[in-house]
């Protein structure tokens, strides 16, 4: 069962603490990851691939919530993040180390760090305000919605013209008048069959041309194909991320990947991009999803860390009916 973890505001450097749903005693350790890499908390502002346990105490229990107060070691060292980072906690009962509950902490905008308590003594005792922390600099939202430009349409211009028949040549010399007028209808209509003839292939290479360009293939770019990527995994990423792939561009580099047993490459792409794309966070829960997992060298199934990356992926769009039944069934 995931547990519901918030962080709310107390003082600089000091949060409240609140873990729901927790069944364990108050003597707990602390387990702290982020999703940008998947690196553990093991100090103030350190992180490393290995996992660190950190004791905390002065908690209690009441009713299956567990409560107590955080220091500037976890305040600090979480504020300091891209504010697009998520982090997972997972909690050991000391009194029952087999018991190891988890869940992604929700931080309140309230909780502020230790410098801000600098920030307060540096001020007028009438001017004291609580500093907020700055924004990101470089999280720049780019609008890239394009402008539709209606065209001028000539009203001229939008009726279709007339075929116009060629004139016909009468030779003055012409010893039947029946038969200049049987040839006249004649030429007429065997004109009017042409014209419909080459109406009729136009119109059948439009359609073709336009069925052909309605299902294109996803083609890569150059840097994102994976034969690039025999040497250095994290630069085959990070120059394949530099020409702004589209979703489904991704998702076939770590189709691609786990094909080829790349799987660094594959678990560091999602990592990467499931914090902010909703689709790609869904499918990276189904690698881990009983339900869904199909046996491969990559990927093993994790029904915690499947909830982990759902919960992401409702982040970033909440009326995901998909996601949101498959937490409710694996939270049961």
């Amino acid at each position: 069962m995931a547990l519901r973890i918030e962080l709310d505001g107390y003082k600089p450097g000091i949060a409240k603490f609140l873990a729901q749903k927790w069944s364990g005693s108050s003597e707990i350790d602390m387990l702290i990851q982020r999703n940008q890499d998947g690196y553990y908390l093991s100090g103030l502002n350190q992180w490393n691939p290995e996992k660190n346990w950190h004791a905390v105490e002065n908690m209690s229990v009441d009713n299956q919530q567990l409560t107590g107060q955080i220091g500037e070691w976890l305040v600090d060292s979480l504020l300091s993040q891209e504010s697009r980072v998520r982090f997972l906690i997972q909690i050991r009962d000391k009194q029952n180390e087999h018991y190891v509950d988890r869940g992604v902490v929700s931080i309140a905008d309230s909780v502020l760090a230790s410098t801000a308590l600098n920030l307060q003594t540096t001020l007028p005792n009438d001017e004291q305000t609580i500093a907020q922390p700055d924004p990101v600099s470089d999280s720049i939202i780019e609008n890239q919605t394009p402008l539709i430009e209606e065209s001028s349409l000539d009203p001229e211009s939008e009726t279709l013209a007339e075929p116009i028949e060629p004139e016909l040549e009468i030779k003055p010399v012409e010893p039947v008048k029946s038969k200049s007028c049987l040839g006249l209808i004649m030429t007429t209509i065997i004109g009017c069959i042409v014209l419909i003839g080459l109406g009729m292939a136009a119109w059948y290479f439009l359609f073709s041309k336009n069925q052909s360009q309605s299902t294109p293939a996803v083609q890569m770019s150059g840097q994102c194909n994976l034969n690039n990527a025999s040497t250095d995994d994290l630069t085959f990423i990070q120059q394949c991320l530099q020409t702004k792939p589209k979703s489904d561009e991704i998702i076939q580099v770590i189709t691609e990947a786990k094909k080829a047993k790349k799987c660094n490459i594959a678990q560091r792409l999602y990592a990467n991009q499931a914090q902010t794309n909703p689709k790609i966070a869904m499918l990276y829960a189904k690698e881990y999803d009983e339900k869904y997992y199909k046996a491969n060298s990559c990927f093993k199934a994790d029904k915690e860390t499947a909830i982990y990356w759902y919960e992401t992926s409702l982040t970033n769009d909440a009326n995901n009916m998909f996601v949101q039944d498959r937490l409710t069934e694996l939270q049961k």
